[in-house]
């Protein structure tokens, strides 16, 4: 088994953070010549940064010589294609002296491709190899390999005890005050069902220079929501209200945390909440009208015995059930996952959690229980097989695609 060397050339998180490949040798001395030198440049600005990098005069012969592929690792991010960002793709290419055919560009936007290689064949730019990768998802599950088994033990003897009665019917997580996360919160505002679910809400901006995102005005949830303007216009009133809720964080007392921070919010932890209710309505990031990406906020109800409505993008369901994962036919109707208009698809699963706040917990538990196996199913894979044995298999394939896009010897 022949190693891989990859040189990570800047700070920031990069998907070889958590890749599983034993073949793979991290370093970050520049005197090393890697087969692949990886650049982390999830947010597209740090392509300025790279314009001033300096290289040592070996490596920029191996990278100029065609010895050594580089690899954009934009993975922790769904961007779609730019054209400004492939043209600063592109101008750090011709300053390393490096072919685009030995070059890579990983993202999780799976519509990033297509966008970006028309753009390409309209400007006359020599593509490079465009790879999609749910950074997120794998990164949600990774602590779960050496502790997946006592971890998936524990949790299904608390799934198996849980109260007939239910205080809540469902949980909302995804802290981050984003146009469709704010919509919904608002939405159940306005039909008086907040206080029928768990949510988790990190509120707005307190201080003009403190962390966290403004209130919206009603304008600019308009612009940021096309094709949602009427609704915005019925339920912003209530926008006073949720930013009057403030900070309201699951999980706090529980584990025992001061303030939840990023490592704290993309894991999958338990929360009593999963326990107390019946169902989790997840609100992507963004809700867009074609198929792009998930996040690992799908997989924490997953592994924690709940089933899923996805506010998300079109074939989320679809996406969730490539990684192994099943979903949940007998409860929901999933025709919303083939409907690419945000809208409609937005419509159709509130439509759904509305009907299924209002039924009751005798007929919820005998939904629970005709479930109960893929409950089972989705937990014991996602703690004790998706992070280890399958998750090695796909790393591995993607190392090997990685090397194959950049030139490189596919080992």
């Amino acid at each position: 088994m022949n190693p891989v060397t990859v040189l990570v050339a800047t700070d920031g998180r990069h998907l070889f953070d958590d890749i599983h490949d034993s073949r793979i040798r991290l370093t970050t001395d520049p005197s090393v010549e890697p087969q692949l030198l990886v650049f982390p440049v999830s947010r597209y600005r740090r392509f300025e940064n790279l314009s001033a990098i300096a290289l040592p005069p070996p490596l920029m012969r191996a990278i100029a010589d065609g010895r050594t592929g580089l690899v954009f690792d934009a993975s922790l991010e769904g961007v779609p294609h730019k054209p400004d960002i492939a043209h600063a793709l592109h101008a750090v290419i011709s300053r390393l002296g490096a072919s685009p055919r030995q070059c890579a560009y990983v993202t999780q936007d799976r519509q990033y491709s297509g966008d970006y290689r028309a753009y390409c064949d309209s400007s006359g730019l020599v593509p490079v190899a465009i790879i999609a990768h749910d950074y997120w998802v794998w990164n949600a599950l990774a602590e779960y390999e050496s502790t997946g088994e006592q971890t998936y033990q524990a949790r299904l003897t608390t799934f198996r005890g849980r109260h007939p009665m239910r205080a809540r019917m469902f949980v909302s997580l995804n802290r981050t005050p984003r146009p469709t996360k704010i919509l919904f919160l608002l939405r159940l505002l306005h039909d008086r069902l907040w206080e029928r679910g768990f949510i988790s809400f990190g509120g707005f901006r307190q201080m003009p220079d403190g962390p966290g995102k403004n209130r919206p005005s009603p304008e600019q949830l308009a612009r940021a929501l096309p094709e949602f303007e009427d609704l915005v216009v019925e339920v912003s009133p209530y926008l006073e209200q949720l930013e009057a809720a403030g900070r309201v964080l699951l999980g706090m007392e529980q584990h025992g945390w001061h303030r939840l921070q990023l490592g704290n919010a993309e894991r999958a932890v338990a929360l009593t909440e999963y326990d107390d209710s019946w169902f989790t309505v997840i609100t992507e990031t963004e809700m867009r009208g074609r198929p792009s990406r998930i996040t690992e906020k799908v997989v924490k109800p997953l592994v924690n015995f709940h089933p899923l409505l996805v506010l998300g993008n079109p074939a989320a369901l679809q996406m969730i059930r490539s990684y192994g994962f099943v979903t949940f036919e007998e409860l929901f109707d999933e025709g919303y996952d083939d409907e690419w208009d945000p809208r409609r698809r937005f419509e159709h699963v509130y439509a759904q959690v509305c009907r299924l706040c209002a039924t009751g917990d005798d007929e919820w538990r005998q939904l629970e229980q005709r479930v109960a196996d893929k409950l089972i199913f989705n937990a014991r894979w996602g703690l004790t097989r998706f992070p280890s044995v399958y998750r090695e298999q796909r790393d591995r394939a993607l190392v090997n695609e990685l090397l194959a896009a950049t030139g490189q010897s596919s080992l």
